[in-house]
Formats: structure tokens, sequence, C-alpha cells
């Protein structure tokens, strides 16, 4: 570890996991709700339903890979807590600041180089 307060580890630990069950418990959902996954609505013969349908599939593929992405980073963020490496920015080697960690705690750049990302 990056000479992190172990009780502040801890607290950001906690917090991703339950924001891992949060992301996980949504991807079900999302899955479960996607109309186009519903075989009564698959059968229906209403004009208009096949577009609705559609609509509706597509914004739950982009909900879907948004709670997907995030579930990466966070256990990305919790594998680098494992590994004793979380902190570390993946592009120049510091320490990412410690605001920064507590205000996005799945941040892999310090400010300085996300700065330059957003350019």
């Amino acid at each position: 570890m990056l000479d992190l307060p172990q009780k502040t580890l801890q607290t950001i630990r906690k917090y991703l996991l339950r924001q891992k069950s949060e992301v996980e418990k949504n991807l079900k959902e999302v899955v479960e709700d996607d109309p186009a996954t519903t075989p009564a609505l698959a059968e229906s013969s209403e004009p208009g339903t096949d577009s609705w349908v559609a609509d509706a599939h597509n914004r739950a593929l982009v909900f879907r890979d948004q709670l997907k992405k995030r579930g990466d980073s966070i256990k990305k963020a919790l594998g680098k807590i494992r590994k004793g490496t979380y902190g570390k920015c993946e592009r120049c080697g510091q320490r990412i600041e410690l605001s920064r960690l507590l205000a996005m705690p799945t941040a892999q750049y310090c400010l300085s180089c996300s700065k330059k990302f957003s350019k």
C-alpha cells in the first residue's frame, strides 16, 4: 500500500464492496426487465410494440454496458487493494491524491495525469 491509513483503506474497501453488490443487483434487474427477453412481449402483435421493444432493449443494453464497466473498475480497485498497489497512478507511478481516492475510489490516475488525458 502506498502508505494510506489502514482505517481509510478499510472504509474505501467497504464502500467498493457495497458498490459491487449494488452493481450486480442492478445488472440482474436490467437483464430481467429487458422487454426483448420477455416471451409474452415477443408474441405481441399490437402496432408499435416492436419499435417500443427495440427502443427499450437498446436502452437496457446501454445501461447494462455502463454497469459492467462500473463493475469492472470496482473489481480492479479491489484487486489493487488485495495486491497492495491501490492508490498508485497507472501512468506515472506516483501516489494518487487521498482526496481524489475518497471522492472517486476507482480512480486509476493522479489528478495531473487525469488532466493530461482529458485534453
